[in-house]
This record gives structure tokens, sequence and C-alpha cells, in this order.
């Protein structure tokens, strides 16, 4: 006979330091003591919920059948914004309905969502500035417990999917995309992938790309191939182009921040 897994939940927030995490994974152990709580990240840019949908993305996909995914980038904590669990094939994900479960919906066949209603199964009184400690990490807890998704609220449709910034298609030789994530090492992903080079511009020549008026034309396939100093871009684990500098911060060195536009074109062959 083989052992039951222990159940599962991560955590993905923007908190940092401080007590918040911990606070959250005393309320977990609490109401379930044989959870296995995994952290995938807790330096998620703050209030920046599509670096944190981002976070999530790169990691959801590599846990167990079951797995709860409970993440908390939350501006807009004790607002009217609601609480919800997403249910796929294989996962739930637990944390505010807005957006930083957009990637998800565009990975996953969604099976349902349902908005957090119960009472009994948050902790009471609710503070209106820390709903990852009284609302989602219960849920989280009672999910893996194995309660029924029909206890925790009523199912909704109109869950909000911001989805990923768009690439514009500039012109046939060049694209506009924008800065998503900078990682702890300071490498710049962008949003833009192989797929949007060969779908959406017209020929193979070398790619440049450009930002603040530097420009990147150099490509190396992994970090240690490029010498010291070297500014290049790559594409990275998580299948997005991103720009790095041999054992440097290259956000860092290009002033560059979330959400900056990032320009990409063809270059002839000479």
């Amino acid at each position: 006979m083989t052992k039951e897994a222990r159940p599962i939940i991560t955590l993905t927030t923007d908190f940092g330091g401080g007590h918040y995490v911990g606070a959250m994974k005393g309320v977990i152990l609490d109401i379930c003591p044989d959870t296995s709580i995994v952290d995938i990240t807790h330096d998620v840019a703050s209030h920046n919920i599509l670096d944190g949908a981002f976070s999530l993305l790169c990691a959801y996909s590599y846990f167990p059948s079951r797995t709860v995914h409970l993440a908390v980038v939350d501006p807009g904590v004790g607002s009217d914004r609601r609480g919800i669990v997403v249910v796929t094939e294989k996962y739930f994900f637990v944390g505010p309905d807005n957006g930083i479960f957009s990637f998800i919906y565009n990975q996953e066949s969604v099976q349902k969502v349902i908005a957090i209603e119960s009472d009994k199964h948050t902790r009471q009184p609710i503070s209106p500035t820390f709903h990852g400690r009284d609302v989602f990490a219960p849920i989280a807890a009672w999910l893996v417990r194995g309660t029924p998704i029909e206890e925790l609220g009523t199912e909704i449709k109109n869950y909000l999917n911001a989805g990923l910034p768009s690439v514009k298609k500039i012109s046939s030789a060049h694209l506009e995309g924008t800065v998503i994530h900078i990682d702890t090492f300071g490498n710049v992903i962008t949003n833009i992938t192989p797929e949007h080079v060969s779908q959406l511009l017209d020929n193979n020549d070398l790619l440049r790309f450009s930002v603040h008026g530097q420009q990147i034309s150099q490509h190396y396939r992994f970090y240690a191939e490029a010498p010291p100093e070297q500014i290049f871009y790559t594409i990275g684990s998580s299948g997005y182009y991103e720009i790095a500098i041999s054992e440097r911060r290259a956000a860092d060195t290009l002033g560059v921040e979330h959400g900056h536009q990032i320009d990409l074109e063809m270059i002839p062959h000479k």
C-alpha cells in the first residue's frame, strides 16, 4: 500500500520580509497540520499584479496534481474586489479577482471559478488589510482538507482576465513589447517570444533589441557563453526573450523597470 501524498499549498506574494508570510502559514497549519507549504516567491514587485502572474506562470505547472496555488498580490485589499477559487483539471488557485490568474486562464482549461462567500471557512473578523491571512490562507487550507468547492461560495463567469500586454507589430520588421519581469539577477524579461518573431515578422534576418536608446544585437544561448560585461539577449527558461549582462544586473545598467517599452527589429545580414 502506498502512502497518500501530503497536501501541498504554494505561496506567491509581494510581502517580502516581515511577519505576513509566517502568519499565513500559521493559519494553514492550524487548519491542516499535514500540509506541505512551498514558497514560490515573496519577492514579487510590490503591488505589481502582472509580475505576480508571471512568477506564478513560471512555476505552477511543475507541482503534483491537486496542489493549491495561493497567490496574494492585492493592491485592492479591503475594496469590493472579490476573492476567488479557480478550479482547473489539475490544480486549485486561490486569491483576489484582480487578474493575478490571467496567465492561468490562458494556459489551463478552467472548470469553474468560485467567488468566496463562506464565513464558516474564513477567519472572523476579517481584517480589511490582510485578506491573505483571514480569507485566502484558510480557504486554501480547507481545500486541501477536502472541503467541497460548493461550500466555499457561488460560481461566477465574469472573473477578471487581464491577459499579457500585447506585442504590437509596428511594421514587417519591427515589434514593440514590454518588460514584464525583472528577476533576482537583474535580467530583463520581455513579453516577446520566438513565436511572435516567426508569426509577425516577414524574414529571418538578425534580431536587434532596443531599450532606452541602448541597442542589443548579440545573442547567446546561455549566460556563461557571454564574455564579462557583455550585454546580450537570450531565450530564458520561461520561453520569453530576455536581456542580460554577464555577471551584472542588466536592469540597473539599462535603467529599466517593469512596464518599460522594448523594441525589436530585424536587421539585414551584411
